[in-house]
């Protein structure tokens, strides 16, 4: 447990950048629903309150990093650009990475496993004395195979006999649908093994150190996780079905520390 009172962390929802109305609206609504007209009705989130993330860019001793975790539905590396771009103007970050850095996921005991990806930016202010380090994790590739099944008749043989509405509502359930009780049979333990490597990476390392372009599992034990665990700041951004992800893994992690004598046999 030792490892989580270091971690200053935050699951934040998509509603930090764009309000909260969304909180109320049903899937389906939300999706097929256009968001021109401003929304008046009323939320209501309790927790304890927090500063937010700006008090942590200026960090000359470590680095402010930050994780999103996606929801239900396949998703493509890339996903969180539109909100990576969100976050870099209200945090006043308009310096951004030429390039971002991609790691393939896999397990430490079996690399041959496809874990999804994990994306790394490094966003920087003018002067170069404010910092962020986001992290995507796409971990869609671990169910996508289950759901294939479903897809037998999205063809055009079978897709142009429905109504418009009827189709885009079978494509929109197939993709959204199977997700949570894939999670609950027995993808589940890869997909929280994938939150665990994508945390490990990003505990372990500074943009100078992060791999670019491999396949690669990282360990708890690597150097330099205490190191940063004691000046690093971090958050972690999740919806819908990530937030389940996210708490979860964040509780094997824990289970794994504590039942651990020198090291991990397993991430």
């Amino acid at each position: 447990m030792k490892l989580l009172f270091k971690i200053f962390f935050l699951t934040l929802v998509s509603v930090w950048l764009s309000g909260c109305a969304s909180l109320g609206k049903g899937m389906v609504e939300a999706y097929l629903e256009k968001q021109e007209a401003e929304d008046t009705r009323l939320c209501e989130i309790w927790g304890k309150p927090f500063d937010g993330l700006a008090p942590y860019l200026n960090n000359h001793r470590g680095h402010m990093k930050v994780l999103m975790v996606h929801g239900v539905g396949d998703h493509l590396p890339g996903y969180s650009t539109q909100f990576v771009e969100k976050l870099a103007h209200e945090l006043d970050l308009p310096v951004m990475s030429a390039e971002k850095k991609n790691i393939a996921l896999t397990r430490r005991d079996d690399n041959t496993k496809n874990l999804g990806n994990l994306s790394v930016v490094r966003l920087l202010s003018k002067d170069r004395t404010k910092e962020l380090m986001f992290y995507e994790l796409t971990w869609s590739a671990i169910t996508a195979g289950q759901k294939e099944v479903l897809a037998y008749d999205n063809s055009g043989e079978y897709s142009f006999r429905r109504a418009a509405i009827n189709n885009l509502m079978k494509k929109f359930s197939n993709d959204t649908g199977p997700d949570p009780l894939i999670y609950l049979g027995e993808s589940r333990e890869d997909i929280l093994i994938s939150f665990g490597q994508a945390f490990c990476w990003m505990i372990k390392s500074d943009w100078q150190d992060l791999p670019e372009g491999v396949s690669k599992a990282c360990s708890f034990n690597d150097n330099g996780l205490d190191k940063n665990l004691a000046i690093d700041q971090y958050a972690v951004v999740s919806h819908s079905l990530g937030s389940r992800i996210t708490i979860d893994g964040l509780q094997r992690i824990a289970e794994l520390i504590d039942k651990r004598d020198v090291s991990f046999r397993e991430t």
